[in-house]
């Protein structure tokens, strides 16, 4: 199938060689398209015959045969996680008492958090508020009139101002 691919590739661009030259240049891509599309669908005929049927799950066996004996004790492994229904043996042997005493200290330290959390949100709120009344009281400060400020700007608008001489004076 591949050959046959390749020969249809070679005999389309022997006739796109005698077609005009702006078709010619794509027509090379046009052919190799044609052909994956040709080869494609042959293939796809063959695929089905060659898949075959289904392969179901093997059955499992009712009854397990017991491990065969290796000649040798197997230690124990360190460190390896607990066989599952140790775990659950263990759990089942916590009592309902247990269970809420675990519930209740568990609440406990739940509630001691948030209270925690709130205080933390709380104290941090009041350094806000704090340092806001400081901003405002250093401002208002800054904005007072006192004789001292006053005596102060009229010296400056002095100093600042164009000399006497300059100013326009005004007739009235």
């Amino acid at each position: 199938m591949p050959v046959l691919a390749v020969v249809v590739v070679l005999i389309l661009s022997r006739v796109a060689a005698a077609m005009d030259e702006g078709i010619a240049e794509d027509f090379p891509l046009f052919a190799a398209i044609a052909a994956f599309i040709l080869f494609r669908v042959i293939t796809a005929r063959n695929e089905a015959k060659r898949r075959g049927p289904i392969p179901t799950p093997m059955p499992e066996p009712a009854a397990q045969k017991p491990p065969k004996d290796l000649g040798f004790k197997i230690p124990p492994l360190r460190g390896a996680p607990k066989d599952v229904q140790t775990e659950v043996q263990a759990e089942a042997q916590i009592s309902d008492e247990d269970l809420d005493v675990l519930r209740r200290d568990s609440y406990e330290r739940h509630l001691e958090e948030k209270k925690a959390r709130e205080q933390q949100m709380e104290e941090e709120r009041l350094r806000r508020e704090h340092q806001k009344r400081e901003a405002q009281t250093e401002r208002a400060e800054t904005w007072q009139f006192s004789p001292n400020a006053l005596r102060n700007a009229v010296i400056l608008s002095e100093i600042l101002a164009p000399p006497k001489a300059l100013r326009k004076r005004v007739k009235s």
